[in-house]
């Protein structure tokens, strides 16, 4: 076999004998031989060589290659033949099981320096090992090829090429799999070569040998040869480990430079590390524990070259080792960890973020086990990374949340029970968490010191830890607080961003509250100077105190505004009064924040409420700043997610949760409740007098709503409704006279009294459109009664708020079915007005009706549903309202939309069928408006069209009809429909588009010819001019090709 072999090579030819010899003989002289990628495009094609007919593997490399002039294909060629030819001679089958054989023998008898033959050999062999069926292959026969690969990849006279030696160590890691995994004897050998060759310099030799190493070890189920192999990677992990360790000893005794360590034992060392990454899940436990071991213990050398590996280990090692395992070997591992982050320089900031990554997964896996260790370890960690976060690099985004995450999960204001002494002070000796929190603190302090301004991310950390630490926070971070305050006090805004800034100073106010925090940096106003100290703070408190104390607003705010006023009385400067009238305002805007979740709402709402209303009847210029005080307090105490305390963009919600007991609730609720009334006559009263005051002031009897007692509410409204129908009577007679008096050009009085009375039945129903959403079913139906009335008379300005006001009712759905029925009934037998603000508000009813209607199937609902479009779709052809019924449909269909839309009895569907159904009416115009409202339907939602039932048909028909304007709705439809639609849906749709439009290109009349052009225009480009004129009928192709003509002028243009 072996004569035969080195006779086919010997055929291949001369040439390549010269070239192995030049090869061979750089190697003999020392030269590095170079990686030789010849029979790359082998190795690319194994797996797509099939054994013809009866698996004649020789006949189909024949067949693939013998046409080729690639030297290691003809090599590989010649290989198989010479196997088929000793087949042949020796009788044997040409099947995979005897190829292979024969393949074994050839490669136990080949001679090395034949590099030719040997690649060719190699790759023969991982063409047929995989086709060698399992039941094939004995176990001992696999033994004993593995040990005949092995062995030839052992023997230092192997000198084969990259690709070649893939294939040999691929061939090896398949034979082993056929091997008896639990005979140690015939695992052994070709293990420790695959693990030999797992750290080989050949990147593509190492990642298969790799690969093959892992698939042998995670198929061992006999857990003594599992030890056994773990025993063989440990060995060989010490040996590639001492590089590591000889690097450090260097660094330490300045005797051998780094440089002169050996780049061999360096890399050799590398790859041993990624290795044991692959490989570690299957190792015995035992041997787990002491590389583990040997992995933190090196980690402590702070090698550059190696700590990225190391930590990349040690973060699998990590993964896949049991609780115990980590538990006993956390102090270690924390240890080495926290040494390497606080002495690794700044060049490393990768290997110390993946470092700081591992840490704080150790410090979160042993909590339970060991809930006291990051009081050791977290302090000096965050010394280290928190000089990561002096710049707002992309570097220093990673740091941030690192040390967030460790904030979060180790410091919360729980681990402190508030133990003062007597001087205020925290007992910091007693607390080891204390302990740990000042030093943490101590370092930002230091940092903050350093800096000319405090970075984005430096300020995110701090904010957190204002949440974290709560009222704590006082006491371990007034220094923080400090130089913050510096920092807002000498800011220029033309360089810095106080956003940030001023939300880390919000976090601290959250944590302490306000009152700590004025006693820090107290408001006060000099007289004599006319000015405010730390008037900074003032914007800051406005947006973040929350769950702070009325008390402390009564007695330390009102005092400093009342002195402010009488200041204000004294002073004759007019550049003074103003500037102390500005001081005066912004204390009182705090008012609102206080009210955010106050924490004595019940005790002090008394006090509170009569100093309001003091201000709301003397002091004009603050009414709107207690009319958000009054929703402020009913909010707070409401669970209602249509109004919002706290604003998100100015409170974490992630950390801030502010509430109240329903103790608490119930206790606010009956002190807000005792005054509600009281302040219910004065903003009445205001309301009804201050005209450019009326938005804010319905907002705060909308709320002020929730706490009065019902039947209070229903009294006024009872009473002031029945003055109001009283009067109507005498307003009528007033009206009557007005028509005899403009005879007698007598106009005056009488004018001016109905004009002054319809005033007050419109103001009356806006107050009572403010108190819908909190009106029970009794109070509704006395506005309902009121509504009715109003939509009853001439007036404009009533019917305009008589409509909002029904469209409040409406919205809120608080009505009863015979009532709904009512409402219908109500609102198509008054007049359509004609004023666009009542038209508008009527439009705002159908919007809800019609939704109501489709949702709920009331009974009857087609009679219904279609006096509500019949009115849309007439108003769409008038050019002064048409937006309003544009608006109304569009609001309607977002509204019916769900995920389910197109199913057949989804409610969307429900409305595109009605609208259809006025396209089979006898009236143009009709037929017109709906065909407009199905073109803004499709406009935005194009390919819902598509589910709807013969709706593009049904449109596409009226073509054929004679009346211009339902001609011109049908184009407008098409020309949206062909802009909206994607090219694939287009197509299905394109002969009976042209069918239809292509008829009215030869009318010029009402502009119909370019209409159909620019339809045209759309299609071209999106269809192709190809797939148009084929689907065009013969005749009009030629006005196809014009436009496509005219396109192109265009395009040259």
């Amino acid at each position: 076999m072996k004569r035969k072999l080195e006779a086919a090579h010997t055929a291949v030819g001369e040439e390549e004998s010269r070239e192995t010899a030049k090869t061979n003989a750089g190697e003999i002289a020392g030269e590095e031989p170079m990686e030789d990628n010849s029979d790359e495009e082998v190795e690319e094609h194994l797996s797509g060589v099939e054994p013809i007919g009866d698996g004649d593997v020789c006949r189909a490399l024949m067949d693939r290659y013998a046409q080729s002039s690639a030297k290691q294909h003809r090599h590989l060629c010649a290989t198989a033949a010479a196997m088929k030819s000793i087949l042949s001679e020796e009788g044997l089958p040409l099947t995979p099981p005897a190829y292979f054989a024969a393949a074994i023998t050839a490669l136990r008898d080949a001679v090395h320096a034949d590099r030719e033959g040997a690649a060719a050999l190699s790759s023969f062999l991982a063409i047929v090992l995989p086709l060698v069926p399992p039941d094939s292959l004995p176990k001992a026969k696999a033994k004993d090829a593995a040990f005949v690969i092995a062995s030839f990849l052992r023997d230092p006279s192997c000198r084969l090429s990259t690709g070649s030696l893939r294939s040999m160590v691929k061939s090896l890691g398949l034979a082993s799999l056929r091997m008896d995994l639990d005979d140690w004897l015939a695992v052994h050998l070709p293990l420790e070569t695959l693990l030999l060759f797992a750290v080989d310099k050949r990147p593509k030799v190492r990642r298969c040998a790799q690969s093959c190493l892992e698939m042998l070890l995670k198929n061992f189920h006999n857990s003594s040869i599992t030890k056994k192999a773990s025993k063989i990677v440990q060995i060989m992990h010490k040996k590639c480990i001492i590089p590591v360790k000889d690097t450090f000893s260097a660094e330490l005794t300045d005797t051998v430079s780094k440089d002169t360590l050996s780049k061999h034992e360096q890399l050799e060392a590398l790859h041993m590390l990624n290795v044991l990454n692959v490989i570690l899940p299957y190792l015995s436990d035992k041997v787990k524990v002491k590389i583990l071991s040997d992995t933190y213990k090196v980690l402590g050398f702070h090698s550059s070259w190696s700590t990225r590996h190391i930590l990349r280990l040690l973060e699998t090692q990590l993964e896949h080792s049991n609780q115990k395992v980590i538990h006993l070997e956390a102090e270690n591992i924390m240890f080495a960890l926290t040494s390497y982050i606080s002495t690794a320089g700044k060049g490393h900031v990768d290997t110390i973020i993946s470092a700081s990554t591992l840490l704080k997964y150790v410090l979160k896996k042993v909590k339970d086990a060991f809930p006291s260790m990051w009081l050791t370890y977290l302090p000096p960690v965050f010394a280290s990374l928190i000089g990561y976060l002096g710049s707002d690099s992309t570097n220093s985004k990673p740091v941030v949340d690192i040390l967030k995450e460790l904030i979060s999960f180790h410091i919360h204001q729980c681990l402190f029970s508030v133990p003062t002494s007597q001087a205020g002070t925290y007992e910091m000796e007693s607390v080891p968490e204390a302990a740990a929190i000042a030093s943490i603190c101590s370092v930002s302090v230091k940092l903050l010191n350093d800096c000319i301004f405090p970075t984005e991310h430096m300020l995110e950390v701090m904010s957190l830890l204002f949440l974290r630490l709560g009222r704590s926070s006082f006491f371990f971070m007034k220094e923080i607080m400090i130089r913050l305050s510096q920092f807002a006090l000498n800011v220029n805004e033309g360089k810095h961003d106080m956003k940030h800034l001023e939300k880390c100073i919000g976090a601290s106010i959250i944590a302490i509250g306000p009152e700590k925090l004025l006693a820090l940096f107290p408001i006060a106003i000099d007289m004599q100077e006319t000015n405010c100290s730390n008037s900074w703070i003032i914007p800051i408190l406005k947006k973040y105190v929350v769950g702070a104390s009325l008390q402390y607003f009564i007695n330390n705010i009102v005092p400093l505004i009342n002195s402010i006023k009488d200041a204000c009385k004294k002073v004759k400067k007019d550049t003074v009064r103003k500037s102390l009238r500005s001081y005066f305002h912004d204390l009182w805007d705090l008012l609102p924040a206080f009210c955010r979740y106050p924490i004595d709402l019940a005790e002090n709402f008394e006090s509170l409420s009569m100093l309001l209303m003091v201000v709301l009847k003397d002091e004009a210029s603050l009414q709107e700043i207690s009319f958000e005080y009054i929703q402020m307090l009913v909010y707070s105490n409401r669970e209602d997610n249509r109004h919002h305390v706290l604003d998100p963009q100015n409170f974490d919600m992630e950390f801030i949760n502010f509430g109240y007991s329903k103790r608490t609730v119930s206790k606010n609720m009956k002190a807000l409740s005792s005054r509600s009334m009281d302040f219910f006559q004065i903003l009445k009263d205001i309301f009804l007098e201050s005209a450019e005051k009326r938005g804010c002031i319905k907002d705060a009897i909308g709320s002020l709503a929730f706490i009065i007692p019902s039947e209070c509410l229903r009294n006024f409204f009872c009473s002031s409704f029945k003055d109001v129908e009283q009067s109507s009577d005498i307003a009528d007679t007033q009206s009557l006279d007005y028509h005899e008096q403009v005879e007698n050009k007598k106009v005056g009085d009488s004018k001016e009294a109905l004009e002054k009375h319809e005033e007050s039945r419109s103001l009356l129903m806006e107050l009572a459109c403010s108190v819908v959403e909190a009106a029970d079913t009794d109070l509704t139906n006395i506005i309902l009664d009121y509504v009715r009335f109003s939509l009853s008379t001439t007036s404009e300005i009533c019917q305009s708020e008589a409509y909002f006001t029904l469209s409040r009712i409406l919205k809120e759905e608080s009505y009863s079915s015979a009532q709904f029925n009512e409402l219908m009934e109500l609102l198509f037998t008054v007049k359509r007005p004609v004023d666009t603000n009542s038209l508008k508000n009527r439009f705002l009813c159908f919007n809800y009706l019609l939704v109501y209607i489709l949702k709920n199937n009331v009974d009857d609902i087609n009679t219904k549903a279609f006096l509500i479009l019949n009115e849309i779709i007439l108003t769409l052809k008038s050019k002064e309202s048409r937006k309003l019924a544009y608006d109304t449909l569009l609001t309607v269909s977002v509204k019916l939309k769900t995920p389910h839309s197109g199913s057949p009895d989804s409610h969307l569907l429900l409305l595109f069928n009605m609208v259809m159904g006025y396209l089979s009416s006898s009236s143009p115009q009709i037929m017109s408006g709906a065909v407009s409202a199905l073109s803004l339907l499709i406009y935005h939602d194009a390919a819902f069209c598509l589910s709807v039932p013969n709706l593009i048909p049904s449109v596409l028909i009226l073509l054929q009809n004679k009346a211009i304007e339902v001609i011109k709705a049908t184009l407008g439809f098409v020309k949206v429909l062909v802009s909206s639609l994607i090219c694939g849906d287009l197509m299905s749709l394109l002969p009976e588009i042209l069918q239809g439009i292509l008829p009215w290109s030869s009318v010029s009349k009402n502009h119909f010819r370019s209409k159909v052009g620019i339809i045209m225009e759309i299609l071209i480009r999106k269809c192709s001019l190809e797939a148009v004129q084929n689907l065009a009928p013969e005749k009009y192709r030629s006005f196809v090709k014009s436009i496509k003509e005219v396109m192109n002028v265009f395009s040259v243009l």
